[in-house]
């Protein structure tokens, strides 16, 4: 087998295991009536504070309507809320409910569990190598 295929096969096997760790904290964490642009919203939710519809339009790019749109399945979904500004009564503030709070997480606790999975596999040498090779393929 070529060095072309085998890297191949490596990242398949790593897709896999990355799956697997996806599978188990999905049985923890109540994502599975979420779309993935639906899990991308609520992570960037969850990393801003006082985020109003104006700030979630710009770092989305798209129109105040479609943020309203979108604000508003994820009210449904139970993930967010809307508080209304008591300063300016027409802005309002997305925050995260506890449900979209577990779901913010889980990509992190993904990472962190695969993360856990390769540190017991690997030697510290292999582990400084494989973070320096993932550190340069990041920034191809």
């Amino acid at each position: 087998m070529d060095i072309k295929n085998e890297l191949i096969e490596a990242l398949i096997k790593f897709n896999d295991r990355y799956e697997r760790c996806h599978m188990e904290l999905s049985c923890e964490i109540p994502i599975a009536e979420l779309k993935i642009k639906q899990l991308r919203y609520i992570e960037i939710i969850g990393k801003s504070s006082s985020l109003t519809f104006s700030q979630f339009a710009e770092k989305l790019q798209i129109t105040k309507p479609s943020v309203t749109s979108i604000i508003n399945q994820l009210i449904k979904l139970e993930c967010v809320r809307k508080n209304q500004c008591n300063i300016d009564g027409r802005k309002f503030f997305i925050e995260l409910t506890p449900k979209g709070e577990k779901i913010a997480l889980f990509n992190n606790l993904k990472q962190k569990k695969l993360a856990e999975k390769i540190h017991f596999a690997l030697s510290e040498r292999e582990l400084e190598l494989f973070i320096e090779l993932l550190n340069k393929i990041v920034n191809i």
